[in-house]
């Protein structure tokens, strides 16, 4: 059966939206055109689709994502409907009924519903001998009793992916646990037009081969937590044939810490009069060496202009040892300066940015950027340095911190707003929309060795994201409030909105 989708808003992955027609049969595109003259095709075997309002594009690839993190924050009892600790209390001492020392998982409780943190002695005065955790919604606080605090070695306000690598693993060897919320994941993202995702993972991806079934393709890169990464699984990685739609992509090396709170690494000093932290950039650079020797790429995340800066040196240096197409790249790059674009530049690497994270700041008056470090404002997500040097750029979300929403990353890092209020941060630095369409769609595939998709063109896949508004339009707020209406994955369809 041949399908042919026809609308007034068709984005290629390259081209400003067209009035078009894209015709497709099984999985292939066979015919894209700028008009509508499709009746050449159309018999008994064709069905036309007419998405005349709609915004077609191809499926997005996320380009920075911790499943891993996603679990963490959807595992076991869902306490999203407690309204105070007592409440949160009843629901965890009615699970503890059917279990016997295994450990308990819980989450989605709100620190602003309770009105006060809850307390480790609480939960101890269930008497019960295994571990207990509970994640806050907002992850700022994770509820534990003593026996969770032994097992995992982290406090209640230690709450980073990297904190609870413990507990995480714990998760992810708890294959009913792990099948049940990857489903939940995988069709969370495809509702969200998301059909391909960069995915970090800690110390080792084997829980990758556990996962029965998945729609989404995964690219994953090694990052080192609890030991250092193995040369020999590396390789075994890059060799080894994984299950369809899954491929090993890289290491990810983090190189600071967090400009907000401080241990970003900074030129210069912090308005506190902090000074950024000491870190060790020869073994870092080793590293980066290292593995470009192999072919490897390596991400390194940075937030600090002097930690971006001297990432871009050490991935543009050993970045030269890497085969044709494969990229070393940069993440987070909250500050970005012309000298620090202008190595990247020389070493051909990839920009990856979170173009929702502007969403960090309530409102404009509420914005970090301008108090943090004197006179440095101008350097965050200055997004027309990497523009105006040419510098590939792609997009991700760093899953759970973001969900990926493509309305939302056109509000923040087009548009500039913030999630309260009229003010925008610096709106001359942002992207273009077409840029962030490119950024979603043939920079993500295209840094990821992904051929057939991210451009809609005769003979890729026909693999596609449509929204229910032209995302291009001027109208912010009616950007804001578009939809994904369907997904497609190799011609058939793997999401559908029910409409009233």
């Amino acid at each position: 059966m041949r399908k042919i989708l026809r609308s007034k808003y068709i984005f290629d992955g390259e081209n400003s939206p067209f009035k078009g027609y894209i015709a497709f049969e099984g999985d292939t595109i066979k015919e894209i055109e700028k008009d509508w003259s499709y009746q050449h095709l159309v018999d008994e075997h064709t069905n036309v689709l007419e998405y005349d309002d709609y915004f077609i594009m191809p499926g997005i690839h996320d380009n920075h994502v911790f499943f891993s993190g996603y679990l963490s924050m959807h595992a076991g009892i869902d306490l999203t409907e407690a309204n105070s600790e007592l409440e949160a209390l009843e629901q965890i001492e009615a699970a503890l009924e059917q279990a016997e020392d295994v450990p308990i998982y819980a989450y989605g409780w709100s620190p602003q519903a309770f009105g006060t943190l809850p307390t480790e002695e609480s939960l101890n005065q269930l008497h019960y001998d295994g571990p207990i955790t509970a994640i806050a919604k907002d992850r700022s606080y994770c509820w534990m009793n003593q026996q969770a605090k032994q097992r995992y070695g982290f406090d209640e306000t230690e709450t980073s992916a990297e904190s609870r690598f413990r507990l995480i693993k714990e998760m992810l060897a708890n294959e009913d646990l792990l099948q049940t919320v990857y489903q939940k994941f995988e069709q969370l993202l495809l509702s969200r037009g998301v059909v391909s995702i960069k995915e970090i993972v800690f110390d080792d991806a084997e829980f990758l081969k556990k996962i029965n079934t998945r729609k989404l393709a995964t690219h994953f890169y090694i990052q080192s937590v609890e030991r250092p990464i193995s040369t020999t699984l590396v390789e075994q990685y890059k060799a080894e044939d994984f299950p369809v739609k899954v491929a090993f992509g890289g290491v990810k090396i983090m190189v600071d810490g967090v400009v907000a709170d401080e241990t970003g690494d900074i030129t210069g000093e912090y308005a506190s009069g902090k000074k950024g932290p000491e870190i060790d950039y020869q073994f870092i650079a080793n590293e980066v060496d290292k593995w470009n020797q192999k072919g490897i790429p390596c991400c390194l995340t940075t937030e600090g202009d002097r930690a971006g800066l001297k990432a871009a040196k050490m991935l543009s240096h050993f970045g030269k040892r890497l085969p044709k197409d494969v990229w070393n790249s940069i993440s987070d790059l909250e500050m970005i300066t012309q000298e620090m674009t202008q190595e990247m530049v020389e070493g051909r690497v990839v920009a990856e940015i979170y173009p929702q994270i502007l969403g960090l700041n309530p409102s404009y008056q509420e914005a970090y950027m301008p108090e943090i470090i004197a006179g440095a404002e101008g350097a965050f997500f200055n997004y027309q340095l990497l523009r105006s040097a040419d510098i590939q750029v792609t997009s991700g979300t760093d899953l759970p911190l973001f969900i990926t929403n493509l309305p939302e990353s056109i509000m923040r890092a087009c548009f500039r707003r913030f999630p309260k209020g009229q003010e925008t941060w610096q709106y001359e630095k942002g992207l273009s929309v077409l840029e962030l369409l490119q950024s979603f769609t043939k920079n993500g595939f295209l840094v990821n060795g992904e051929e057939r998709y991210g451009v809609l063109q005769p003979g890729k896949s026909a693999t596609f994201a449509i929204f229910d508004r032209d995302l291009t339009q001027g109208d912010c707020e009616e950007v804001a409030a578009a939809e994904t209406i369907m997904t497609y994955i190799d011609g058939s369809v793997v999401y559908e909105k029910v409409l009233p």
